[in-house]
């Protein structure tokens, strides 16, 4: 893992990135308030819990951040097509059709199709967001068959 990844990713299990609320609490800041919503700007309310935030696409570029690293870090693995509706990948409706189009299809050359959707939704409805990429997947295994694909 890169160092700065690395760093960012302790200092957020650690709650120790400079948020409003942090700022305000080591006496840096004046306020903690969030300057999209006002709400208090902790940890949580930054990754998922900004409504004025996710109405900019902000956690839509943060889901596709993630994404593209992913999809990036198999781009090393010989003998794999993958498939986003990131720039620069074919889409995964070549397999699944418009209707259904998850985040990454990875299909390997021994005919395994994995399935990979990927979740960056707001705190309060992370379990709806979760059966809703559930039922998602679920479609696509429906839909979807290795058996005949071009990819055989």
């Amino acid at each position: 893992m890169p160092k700065n990844i690395f760093n960012f990713t302790i200092r957020y299990i650690n709650n120790s990135l400079p948020t409003r609320s942090n700022l305000s609490k080591w006496g840096i800041s004046s306020t903690s308030e969030c300057s999209f919503c006002l709400n208090p700007e902790s940890l949580l309310h930054i990754v998922a819990g900004c409504k004025a935030y996710l109405d900019q696409g902000c956690f839509t570029w943060r889901h596709d951040f993630v994404l593209h690293f992913i999809a990036q870090s198999f781009r090393a693995v010989p003998d794999i097509k993958i498939f986003s509706d990131l720039p620069g990948y074919l889409s995964p409706s070549i397999i699944t059709g418009d209707t259904f189009r998850p985040d990454l299809l990875l299909i390997l050359l021994s005919n395994f199709l994995y399935v990979l959707e990927l979740t960056a939704g707001y705190k309060s409805n992370l379990y709806s967001n979760s059966i809703r990429k559930e039922i998602s997947a679920a479609n696509v295994g429906a839909k979807v068959s290795i058996q005949g694909s071009p990819f055989r």
